[in-house]
């Protein structure tokens, strides 16, 4: 479960059952429907018919606030996924698994939030889930024996990270004496020693009650009959009186400077400001604050403008009666911190004096006001933005900051900067790295044969979910993407929406540095793309975000490239995307900055724990000699020259390489008359490079340790190189095996044996990554020292059983059934949209090539599996990478 740090307000809940008369329209192509139940439930449907995919939301109005010991509303979220005395953990698990759904939780200061997303033809599923642990959560003490070793494994991975240590010792300082201030995540000693099963019931009785609860759902689904829905099933819980609730009451704030030592490339210094909470008519004007800071026109980024900083920014963490907000720097591990903190300063002493400037205030709600329009453009994201809006914030939808926003001006703004964000009272806080550049041949052995394998058990699907798998079938065909070949080369692919007047283009001109670099010039393409944001031949650098703020759009280059437009400016902003991707300035005075940049970046690259992991794992996997082994060195990025930047850029951006996709609200020939006017001018010469590395031989198993500095808890890598490509009849037999090892969580192989049972990780996931020429199998997990060596044998023992007896047809309906459904919840955004597509384009697939999968799912056996499974894994062949403490 993901957790994090926001704040909500107490819901204001009705007490009968009330609909909100015609349904309320909020983005294009969107609808709403409310209702509020006998028993204080509040109901919000968000229509949004994208893709056949519904999301649902349950929002508990209680939190870490509440919690009178640090981690138990956190402990208590992980305990609702262990089942109730109607439905097991198991059932819970398989009958959400099944539908190819994603669920997750999340613990905040005021709220927990639950969540299922599912194709729409299952939401009967996800509301009954749901409803099973609304009351009479099992709660037994066994149980929380076990998932404490797994929530522990997660306090100790957020503990192995400076940043997050130091952001804990600023939240205590700055929001001081106030329940803000609490560590929500838990602690080791205290779920140890303080967090019992007698206090999480206690919790679940005083605060999980209907009352106490908004439920949000979006997507393509029937509003008034969804709200029958719910109130036939939550309808007959009982209202219950809530506790009182903390108080709030902020302490003087005194200045101060905590200091740890990162395992990072670079030394991070962070500036904490005591901020407004969404309760003060403050909270708008320093949401546009933080906009005009983070501008590349703002004087903050003109310290990396100007090669005094890798990276800068602000960000907020905001309660509901005050917030932290975060300046941000990031400089060479060359540089002293008190350099980053001192000019961080100066800015924010500049503009307390001068003001900020009225166009940037300007700009800055242009694009909190165009972001609003953006929302819909994935249903996940948009059910996320409507929780956050009603159970934390307390407005009534995400659009009720638009007036807000609109009512700002530039004096809100500067007399909002003046008072919070006061040099005197900041608390600043030095991560600063102190990498050994060490790599070891590895310590304890690999792993071993191992028999002892917790047997896994699935009880019988609930009756409201056990006709999924005797329906199995390809999802009907929702996405009409229409394909043309610009003259150039340029492959260019349209799929119109109308959910939202946006639209957004993503691009890939296929490339691998690797292969593609001169062995004298390794780090050139990442020195190049690092100049796109310095300016084009039409437009020094403001003048270029001037005009991108103009039509609040945004854009991205490089051999990945994108863009994102209200649809009535789409024509401008493809002219401005041409403008970066296609006319970059390169000029001497950009060039020297940014090199000097990428230098002293490199200088803390080499040395860091994660650069030398990557390196270490490519050094097993491939032989001497091999591109994939070819890394940028300090030698080689000091070498670099500007010329050599244009000669790489004249070879390797190239049309006939490029492959784009547009969504939204805009017509193929809109598209195609766009990108006419503004790419058709752009011609390839010479060519075409060779982007892909030769075929290579099988690796031999290794293990090697990479210590990191502070992490107490270790991340293991298990890979290996697999003898299968993507267009090979295996692949859907081998992405079923996957998918039954580490799909649906508690539902899967690994999750049950290595989190469920043992403890041993808070998680674990597994990979097939099939290329046209080299492709890997991946199993990754991160734990406790002692726990490497035994996670490994449970992982070596699980795949030799799935090679060496077939899956049940149980097992086997269960992972087609997840992938089957896995079809529209891809296709539920229009980023996920913009990446399956231009994924097909880069393997030469066709664009409808997830009904062929789908089919080749289906078709698959228990036989099949196993065979694929047998010939192309090799449990013995892994290359063991330990980033953090070596095996005990």
């Amino acid at each position: 479960m993901r957790f994090i740090r926001l704040a909500g307000p107490a819901l204001a809940l009705c007490a009968a059952l009330l609909f909100a008369g015609a349904p309320a329209h909020a983005q294009s192509g969107v609808t709403v429907t409310r209702a509020t139940l006998g028993n204080g439930m509040r109901i919000v449907v968000v229509r949004d018919t994208l893709a056949p995919v519904v999301t649902t939301m349950l929002n508990y109005d209680v939190g870490s606030d509440e919690e009178s010991i640090d981690g138990e509303a956190h402990a208590l979220e992980h305990m609702m996924f262990r089942g109730s005395n109607t439905l097991s953990s198991s059932q819970l698990m398989d009958a959400i698994s099944i539908t190819g759904g994603a669920f997750d939780a999340d613990t905040q200061d005021a709220v927990t939030q639950y969540y299922f997303t599912v194709p729409s033809q299952y939401l009967d599923i996800a509301l009954h889930a749901e409803r099973s642990r609304a009351t009479g959560l099992s709660l037994a003490t066994a149980q929380w024996d076990q998932e404490r070793g797994a929530i522990t494994q997660e306090v100790t991975q957020d503990n192995s990270n400076a940043l997050y240590r130091l952001f804990t010792k600023m939240l205590g300082r700055t929001l001081g004496g106030t329940p803000y201030a609490k560590n929500g995540l838990g602690t080791v000693y205290g779920f140890a020693h303080q967090v019992t099963m007698p206090r999480l019931r206690a919790f679940y009785r005083a605060w999980y009650h209907p009352n106490n609860a908004v439920y949000v759902i979006v997507g393509d689904v029937n509003a008034k009959q969804t709200i029958a829905k719910v109130k036939s099933l939550f309808g007959n819980i009982p209202a219950a009186k809530l506790p009182a609730r903390p108080a709030v009451k902020l302490s003087p704030l005194k200045s101060v400077v905590y200091r740890d030592t990162s395992d990072q490339p670079y030394t991070a210094v962070m500036l904490g400001y005591r901020m407004p909470g969404y309760s003060s008519p403050d909270y708008a004007a320093s949401q546009i604050l933080g906009d005009v800071l983070n501008s590349p026109r703002s004087n903050l980024y003109n310290l990396v403008a100007t090669g005094k900083a890798l990276g800068v920014g602000m960000q907020a963490q905001t309660f509901q009666r005050a917030g932290l907000g975060l300046v941000l720097g990031f400089v060479p591990v060359t540089t002293k911190p008190e350099t980053i903190d001192r000019a961080m300063r100066a800015v924010i002493d500049g503009y307390r004096k001068t003001g900020v400037p009225a166009d940037l205030v300007a700009a800055a709600k242009r694009r909190e006001i165009a972001q609003l329009a953006f929302n819909a453009n994935s249903i996940e994201g948009l059910a996320f933005e409507w929780s956050q809006a009603i159970a934390v914030q307390g407005l009534s939808s995400p659009d009720a900051m638009k007036a807000a926003f609109e009512h700002v001006t530039t004096a809100d703004v500067d007399r909002v900067l003046r008072t919070y964000l006061d040099n005197a009272h900041v608390v600043a806080a030095y991560a600063v790295p102190k990498n050994a550049g060490a790599v070891s041949a590895g310590s304890g052995s690999m792993a071993k044969e191992n028999n002892l394998i917790p047997p896994s058990k699935h009880q019988p699907l609930p009756s409201w979910a056990s006709s999924v798998l005797a329906h199995l079938h390809v999802p009907n065909k929702t996405l009409a993407p229409v394909s043309m070949t610009l003259p150039n080369g340029v492959r260019l692919i349209v799929q119109r929406e109308t959910v939202s007047p946006t639209v957004v283009v993503s691009g890939e001109i296929a490339n691998n540095p690797f292969v593609q670099e001169p062995a004298a010039e390794r780090g050139i393409n990442d020195l190049t793309t690092a100049l796109f944001p310095f300016g084009t031949t039409t437009y020094d650098r403001l003048a270029y975000q001037a005009q991108l703020d103009k039509i609040a759009a945004t854009v991205n280059a490089g051999t990945s490239f994108g863009l994102q437009v209200l649809a009535k400016d789409f024509d401008r902003g493809v002219q401005l995307l041409a403008d970066d991707e296609l006319h970059p300035a390169f000029s001497p005075q950009s060039f020297a900055v940014v090199k000097m940049q990428q230098v002293g970046a490199m200088k803390g690259e080499m040395t860091s724990p994660d650069y030398l992991a990557q390196v270490a794992l490519n050094d097993a996997l491939y032989p001497l000699g091999d591109p994939m082994r070819n890394f940028s060195t300090l030698k080689t990025v000091s070498s670099l020259t500007l010329a050599d930047v244009k000669q790489w850029y004249a070879t390797a951006y190239r049309p006939d390489l490029t492959s784009i996709v547009v969504i939204g609200d805009v017509t193929p020939e809109q598209a195609r008359a766009a990108f006419m006017k503004y790419f058709g001018g752009w011609h390839a010469e010479g060519p075409k490079p060779d982007v892909f590395p030769p075929a290579v031989a099988l690796n031999a198993p290794s293990q090697v340790v990479v210590p990191a500095q502070g992490r107490v808890q270790s991340s293991v890598q298990l890979v290996e190189l697999a003898d299968v490509h993507r267009k090979d009849a295996a692949w859907a037999p081998l992405q079923l095996a996957n998918t039954a090892l580490t799909g649906g969580f508690y539902s899967s192989i690994l999750y049950h044996d290595l989190r469920e049972v043992h403890g041993y990780a808070y998680a674990v996931g597994s990979r097939l990554s099939a290329g046209k020429v080299r492709s890997t199998f991946t199993v990754q997990y991160a734990c406790d020292p002692q726990n490497i060596v035994p996670a490994e044998n449970l992982v070596v023992a699980d795949l030799r059983e799935l090679q060496a007896h077939p899956l049940s047809n149980e097992a086997l309906l269960r992972a087609k059934a997840l992938l089957l459904g896995d079809v529209p919840i891809r296709q539920a955004s229009y980023d996920g949209v913009t990446s399956l597509l231009l994924g097909y384009a880069a393997d030469g697939l066709p664009l409808d090539q997830y009904e062929t999968d789908a089919q080749a799912f289906l078709n698959a056996t228990p036989a099949s599996v196993q065979a694929a499974f047998a010939k192309y894994v090799r449990p013995q062949s892994f290359v063991r990478v330990v980033t953090g403490p070596g095996p005990k």
